[in-house]
């Protein structure tokens, strides 16, 4: 079977298994994680004004296809959105993730075509819901990778007790890093402290 073929599949099968969300969120609007104001406005900052005329529109290229991206989902309905998960892009899947809507953000997650970088982008994401990062740390496949999980306990967003199950899988200097993120919580910095000095006193 080719590879869109695959993706068809795959599409197919989440349709049947989450019919009972998608028909409950069918008529959910697209609502983007951290707004589509601060995108646009960190889109606009990605195409300097300053930049020499030859290589303006190179330059805001990316972000114009992004704002293209945006406006395009903007206009579509969660059944839509779904197709798009499993069939689109890359840049169409970084956005699909900060969809407000579950079924939505699960079916990138699900999707055949989403990259080991994908995912360990999307475990570092401080403006996605919660809910993505739980649904990422429960699936075997995505925390098998290291980066993965050291991108999860290091998001301030990642919840306490997902952080805390991953302590255990962290190495010493990764347990010393940890304990010093001043951007994740008292308890996890605590925890990786103590875990770390366990881990020196068996040497």
């Amino acid at each position: 079977m080719s590879e869109t073929g695959n993706e068809h599949e795959a599409l197919g099968q989440f349709e049947v298994e989450r019919a009972a969300d998608i028909a409950e969120e069918k008529d959910k609007a697209f609502s983007l994680t951290g707004g589509i104001e601060e995108e646009q406005k960190a889109l606009a900052a990605d195409a300097p004004a300053a930049a020499p005329a030859a290589a303006a529109p190179a330059a805001a290229a990316p972000a114009q296809e992004r704002l293209s991206s945006l406006q395009k989902i903007n206009k579509m309905t969660v059944g839509e959105r779904i197709k798009l998960a499993f069939l689109g892009n890359k840049e169409e899947r970084s956005i699909l993730i900060r969809d407000g809507s579950r079924v939505v953000y699960s079916a990138v997650l699900a999707s055949p075509k989403l990259s080991e970088q994908e995912v360990e982008t999307i475990a570092s994401l401080k403006n996605v819901q919660e809910q993505v990062l739980r649904e990422l740390a429960r699936n075997r496949k995505f925390v098998k990778s290291m980066v993965v999980v050291k991108n999860l306990v290091n998001n301030p967003r990642c919840p306490v007790d997902i952080s805390l199950n991953f302590i255990k899988m962290l190495s010493p200097l990764d347990l010393k890093n940890l304990s010093m993120n001043k951007n994740v919580s008292e308890m996890l910095r605590k925890m990786a402290g103590k875990a770390y000095a366990e881990k020196n006193a068996r040497k």
